[in-house]
């Protein structure tokens, strides 16, 4: 989403992310990607996940679906997509086309203070990212070819899930160019 952040300004949609972890462990992860937005704590649970039906009771670990939650100017939810896993992501161009159908006002980005920024215990450096993102595309690769011809279904997910870290991919090199 921070790669096509000014389209999603330039839709009326000011974004932030939620999710269980500490507000220092989403400190680290704004400074660790560059992230334009706010990255919220809801650790309970109690502010948006399960107002918002999103936990996962099948999760061990009590994370909440991934998931994308639209509401308008007043604070309305419109539009939802919910993942089915922690893997499942709606391509962002997708995201920006759906947003930019509701024809509100442009936004300016408002800034973001990043707090005391603290690692979770298995954090991933920024370095390890890359490293990591192939490999995840190379085992999609893998299980759609060895399964694929058995089940369409699953050689659909691997195209998916390999066009998404090809995506990821070209984000972080993108992200580490501006680094320097």
């Amino acid at each position: 989403m921070a790669a096509r952040y000014e389209s999603f300004l330039s839709a009326g949609v000011r974004l932030a992310a939620i999710d269980v972890d500490s507000p220092a462990q989403h400190a680290a992860m704004v400074s660790k990607l560059d992230l334009p937005f706010a990255y919220l704590s809801d650790s309970d649970r109690a502010g948006a996940i399960q107002p918002f039906g999103l936990s996962n009771p099948d999760d061990p670990r009590n994370l909440a679906y991934p998931a994308l939650v639209l509401l308008d100017p007043e604070g309305a939810e419109v539009w939802r997509w919910v993942s089915r896993d922690f893997a499942d992501r709606m391509p962002e161009d997708d995201v920006v086309e759906v947003v930019g159908g509701y024809g509100w006002a442009p936004v300016a980005g408002e800034a973001i203070e990043i707090g005391l920024a603290e690692p979770g215990p298995r954090a991933m450096p920024f370095e390890g990212l890359s490293f990591y993102l192939r490999g995840a595309r190379f085992a999609a690769l893998a299980m759609g070819l060895r399964h694929g011809h058995h089940d369409p279904s699953i050689k659909a997910d691997s195209k998916e899930y390999v066009a998404e870290m090809d995506r990821f991919l070209a984000d972080y090199a993108a992200l580490k160019e501006r680094r320097g």
